[in-house]
């Protein structure tokens, strides 16, 4: 695994700019109307997570790809995947949901790398 690269003070303050700038071009966008700025927001978020993530059905894809490529096996453990309920694990965060940069893992196999990592 490798660590994602963490921003200096000066790009912090340049990510919080530009923050500050987007919260405030949805706020003129929805011109006072609650209901139109959470959408605005929405869509917005949703889009930036695709930008790392990918699409739902790209990932879903790559998953059934990987799980086929694997055997059919956790690719730490190497027992048989459940049918449901496996975690599609990135060896690197930069490097996006791709084959070559993504494993499938059982539950147990996932809680225990998120254990490690310190995020469970």
């Amino acid at each position: 695994m490798t660590t994602n690269r963490q921003l200096a003070d000066d790009e912090l303050a340049v990510a919080r700019a530009l923050l500050v700038d987007v919260r405030a071009r949805i706020d003129a966008a929805a011109g006072g109307d609650e209901q139109l700025r959470f959408a605005l927001n929405r869509k917005v978020y949703k889009e930036l997570s695709y930008d790392e993530r990918g699409k739902p059905n790209a990932r879903v894809s790559l998953k059934a790809r990987m799980v086929k490529a694997q055997g059919g096996k956790c690719a730490i453990c190497a027992k048989p995947l459940p049918a449901v309920d496996t975690v599609l694990d990135q060896l690197s965060a930069i490097g996006g949901y791709v084959d070559g940069n993504v494993r499938v893992l059982c539950r147990p196999c996932d809680l225990a790398i998120q254990r490690e990592r310190g995020f469970a």
